[in-house]
């Protein structure tokens, strides 16, 4: 695995490096901070090409670095090379970034060998969906078609190409039972509305669940398709009473009381991480001149009605 070879200062002259012909150099320069030099070490590995630099480049596909992983996937991508396929393979089913596996699965589909295209398939159940997006996008380039029903749905849904799956064939509900527990909402309204569409008997238990998703457009998504899973109007009520409120409204409030700021950012206000901290700083700088508690109930008092506020703003929201 190459070293982190540079050192701060004087930024190294990339052509020297490819004349010379110091291949560990330039890979250690995919991780560096100024991306203008980590553009041009690529384009020098990519003019260097041959057996030893490609060798070199996937024996350093386990480094530890994620920048310069993905920046050797990509120089791998554009040399086209076969022997890459193992190495990018591993990356796609077990990297822990999933901006490594999406650069991967990319990388596979440009490099188009056959060998790949298990590995790619598979990724079509992934849990993130760029990933997903990216071993699509690769399958279909390289003429890849699903060989039955429930290949072509988890090849669409990962493609995002939600008006295509209720096509004339008979549509599999297990792929779409798959993607409800989706990180990302709007494929999971997506799923409900398809499920709704289908008028099959097993999509009922995933209608009654995605009543109670935390998120309201999920929600809103599953009352719309409830009458069409057959699914009795009078059961409604009750699957709504069910459903889980996106934000506690109490908790919120206790956290902008003792830790102002906190509360907002537990609602998802990005800004309230930094009011908090504006408090603590204020906190112990009155500290230096007056004792702790009354540094402490001063905040406190100044927190009161934004915590009140907090949980008003909380109880007001839809739960729909």
């Amino acid at each position: 695995m190459p070293r982190l070879l540079f050192r701060p200062g004087r930024l190294p002259d990339v052509r020297e490096l490819e004349q010379k012909g110091d291949t560990d150099r330039l890979i250690s320069l995919l991780s560096h901070r100024d991306f203008d030099l980590q553009t041009q070490a690529a384009a020098a590995l990519e003019r260097t090409r041959g057996d030893l630099v490609i060798g070199k480049l996937i024996n350093a596909l386990d480094t530890p670095d994620r920048k310069m992983r993905i920046g050797i996937v990509e120089i791998l991508s554009n040399l086209h090379d076969p022997r890459a396929v193992p190495g990018l393979l591993t990356l796609l089913s077990r990297d822990e970034s999933n901006e490594v596996r999406w650069a991967s699965a990319i990388a596979l589909g440009e490099i188009g060998d056959p060998a790949a295209r298990d590995g790619l398939v598979t990724a079509l159940s992934e849990p993130d969906k760029y990933v997903r997006y990216g071993a699509a996008l690769s399958l279909e380039k390289n003429g890849w078609t699903p060989p039955n029903p429930e290949g072509r749905v988890y090849f669409l849904a990962a493609a995002q190409r939600w008006a295509d799956i209720p096509g004339p064939d008979m549509v599999p509900v297990g792929p779409l039972l798959h993607h409800l527990s989706d990180a990302d909402p709007a494929i999971r309204a997506n799923v409900v509305k398809i499920l709704g569409e289908l008028h099959d008997p097993a999509a009922r238990a995933a209608c009654d669940l995605v009543l109670r998703d935390i998120t309201s457009t999920v929600r809103k998504e599953a009352l719309r398709a409830f009458p069409k899973c057959n699914i009795p109007l009078m059961h409604l009520p009750r699957g709504i009473s069910k459903r889980r409120r996106q934000r506690s409204a109490f908790a919120a409030m206790v956290l902008n009381f003792f830790c102002i700021g906190l509360g907002y950012n537990y609602l998802g206000m990005w800004w309230g991480f930094l009011v908090f901290q504006v408090n603590v700083t204020a906190i112990l700088t009155m500290s230096l001149f007056v004792p702790s508690y009354v540094a402490y109930l001063t905040s406190w008092a100044i927190s009161t009605p934004f915590a009140l506020h907090t949980y008003t703003y909380v109880k007001g929201m839809p739960d729909l």
